[in-house]
C-alpha cells in the first residue's frame, strides 16, 4: 500500500483543546505540496490556516466546514493515487478506532515545554520546542505580549532545531519586577536567561519591543548572535511610535475599553476575539502587572532608549527587518537610514502582527535568513 499522510487537528497555543473547520483551500483530488494552504481552522483565539503536512493527493476530506473537532483529530488524508479507495477507508477506520481526545495531539516537538528559570536576580518562563544540535532560535515577543504571541510560528521553527521562546519581564509567568523598564535592562535579563539555560549563540527573533530588545542585546553582547531577526521592531530610524496604544492597553481596565487598541495590532480587527481580550484583562490583573507597564510605557515615551539604539546601530551585526505596510503601532522604517548590510521584507495585508497574520510567509523569510538562504528570500 502506498503511503498514507494523515492530516491533524493542529495544536497552536498553550490552550488550545479543540478547533473549528472553516473553509477548504484545497478539493479532494487536488494535488498539494508540503507548506500549501489547506483549509482556514477557527480556535477561540484566533482563525488561522492550517497548512499541508506532505506532498500528495488530498484524497478525503474528513471534516467538513462548521465541525468542531479536538487536536490531534483526523481532519484529512493525502495519498498518492496508487492508494485504492479501501486502503483509505482502512486508514481512517483504524486511526479513528485509535484516536483518543487529549491523549495524543500530535504536536511532538513542537509542544512548548514550560520552565521557569532563575536569571540573575528575577524568575523567567521559557517555553522549549524542537531538539537536535542546532544553534536554537530564540523568539522575544513585544510590549503586553507573552510566548503565545508565537503560536503560528513554533511548529514550522522547531522543525529545524531547538526554540526557545521567552516571557519579558513584566509578562506572562515571569517576574513583574521591570525596574523603570529601560531597554539595557530588559536585554540583560534576556541575555542573563540564556547563560542560564547553557546557551551560548543564538538566533534572535524579536517582534516590536522585543526587536529592539534583540538589536539591545546584539550591540552589548555581541557574540551571543548568530543572526538577528527584527520583527516591526521598535526604534528604527523612520518609524513612529503609537503612544494611544501603550497607554490604552496599560490603564484600559475593562474588556469593551481594551478591545479597540487591540484592534489596532491587526489589519483585520475581527482577528481580535472576545478571548483575545479576555486574556489580556486578566493578565493586567496580576499582582505587578499593570505597573510593568505603565513603567515601560513611559520609558518608551522619553525616548531615551530609542536615541542610544539608532547610535549604536552600526555596531549591530546584519539584520533582517520583516515590516508591514498596514503597521499602526510602529509604522515603517526607513531603509535607507538603516546599515547599508541590513535587508528589509515589507509585508503588504497585516498589521503589527504579521508572526500571526502572514505566518507562512514570517516563518519562511526567518528560517530562510537563519539558514543562510537569503538568496532565495528576495
Amino acid at each position: 500500500m502506498s503511503a498514507i499522510v494523515a492530516v491533524r487537528m493542529p495544536k497552536w497555543g498553550l490552550s488550545m483543546q479543540e478547533g473549528a473547520i472553516v473553509d477548504w483551500w484545497k478539493a479532494e483530488g487536488d494535488e498539494v505540496k508540503e507548506g500549501d494552504d489547506l483549509v482556514d481552522i477557527e480556535t477561540s483565539k484566533i482563525t488561522n490556516v492550517c497548512e499541508s503536512p506532505g506532498n500528495g493527493v488530498l484524497r478525503r476530506i474528513v471534516a467538513r466546514p462548521g465541525q468542531t473537532l479536538p487536536v490531534g483529530a483526523l481532519i484529512a488524508v493525502l495519498a498518492d493515487e496508487a492508494a485504492g479507495e479501501a486502503d483509505l477507508d482502512a486508514f481512517i477506520a483504524d486511526f479513528q478506532s485509535r484516536f483518543t481526545p487529549g491523549e495524543s495531539d500530535g504536536a511532538g516537538e513542537a509542544a512548548l515545554r514550560l520552565e521557569m528559570v532563575r536569571a540573575g536576580t528575577r524568575d523567567i518562563r521559557i517555553g522549549r520546542a524542537g531538539a537536535g544540535d542546532a544553534v536554537p532560535i530564540v523568539l522575544i515577543h513585544g510590549y503586553a505580549g507573552d510566548l503565545n504571541n508565537w503560536l503560528f510560528n513554533i511548529a514550522a521553527l522547531a522543525a529545524r532545531g531547538p526554540v526557545i521562546a521567552i516571557d519579558l519581564p513584566g509578562h506572562g509567568g515571569s517576574a513583574k519586577d521591570v525596574g523603570d523598564g529601560e531597554l539595557a535592562g530588559l536585554a540583560v535579563a534576556v541575555g542573563d536567561t540564556l547563560a542560564a539555560l547553557g546557551v551560548d549563540t543564538a538566533h534572535l527573533v524579536g517582534h516590536s519591543l522585543g526587536g529592539a530588545v534583540a538589536a539591545r542585546l546584539a550591540a552589548d553582547r555581541p557574540a551571543v548572535v548568530a543572526s538577528l531577526v527584527l520583527i516591526c521592531p521598535a526604534y528604527l530610524p523612520g518609524g513612529s511610535l503609537a503612544e494611544d496604544f501603550l497607554t490604552g492597553v496599560a490603564e484600559s481596565q475593562r474588556a469593551r475599553d481594551l478591545k479597540p487598541f487591540l484592534q489596532m495590532l491587526t489589519a483585520d480587527p475581527a482577528l481580535v476575539t472576545r478571548d483575545m481580550v479576555d486574556d489580556m484583562v486578566k493578565a493586567k490583573r496580576v499582582d505587578g502587572a499593570e505597573e510593568a507597564l505603565l513603567a515601560l510605557r513611559d520609558r518608551m515615551v522619553a525616548g531615551d532608549d530609542k536615541a542610544a539604539l539608532q547610535a549604536d546601530l552600526q555596531r549591530l551585526p546584519r539584520a533582517l527587518v520583516i515590516s508591514s505596510v498596514g503597521d499602526r503601532i510602529v509604522g515603517t522604517p526607513d531603509a535607507a537610514s538603516l546599515p547599508a548590510e541590513w535587508r528589509v521584507v515589507s509585508l503588504e495585508g497585516c498589521g503589527h502582527m504579521p508572526q500571526m497574520e502572514a505566518a507562512s510567509r514570517v516563518n519562511e523569510v526567518v528560517l530562510g535568513w537563519v539558514e543562510g538562504k537569503e538568496g532565495l528570500l528576495f
